[in-house]
């Protein structure tokens, strides 16, 4: 399929689908975790963007992470572009920080292995959310793959003020 195709006829579906150099990938469905987690995510980002003027959020934006011939569009979970940071047009740009969220069956190699992808085509801060184990595994500058668990908290220099409770973030699904 050819990217134009690709934007044209499944960059707003749902659930999400990506692309890959002509393959198009759709997202597995969420389930009732992986839906109020991204939700819990995206609200703490709204809340922040209230104190950070020109700063944008939102959960499932198509973003391009092309580079030349290799034509890439992925769809984090949630997204958070810092006000200094082009988000692009109707398809966003790498933002600041993406959010993946491990669902039932997705391999867990091909997750940090999108989470690298990211880092290496601009995204500054990738957040891997693993519901089973409630951890976070934390890809920046300083970190490629390290897990963060309750009682800690998530924070990012790119996000300054900005804290998740991990302890609070997974007990909004504990009953589930």
């Amino acid at each position: 399929m050819s990217e134009m195709e690709f934007l044209s006829r499944y960059a707003d579906e749902r659930p999400s689908y990506e692309f890959v150099n002509g393959e198009v990938l759709q997202k597995p469905m969420t389930k009732r975790t992986h839906v109020a987690l991204a939700g819990e995510i995206a609200a703490l980002l709204r809340e922040y963007r209230k104190r950070v003027r020109g700063a944008f959020s939102g959960e499932d934006p198509t973003i391009n992470l092309s580079h030349s011939a290799d034509r890439r569009y992925r769809a984090p979970d949630v997204a958070y572009w810092a006000p200094q940071k082009d988000q692009g047009g109707e398809v966003f740009l790498a933002p600041t920080l993406a959010v993946e969220i491990q669902s039932e069956g997705q391999a867990l190699n091909v997750l940090r292995a999108k989470c690298r992808e990211y880092r290496q085509r601009g995204v500054d801060v990738v957040w891997l959310v693993l519901p089973a184990s409630r951890t976070v595994e934390v890809f920046d500058d300083a970190h490629d793959g390290v897990a963060v668990a309750p009682p800690d908290t998530l924070h990012a220099a790119e996000l300054p003020g900005f804290e998740v409770d991990l302890a609070a973030l997974f007990a909004t699904v504990s009953s589930e």
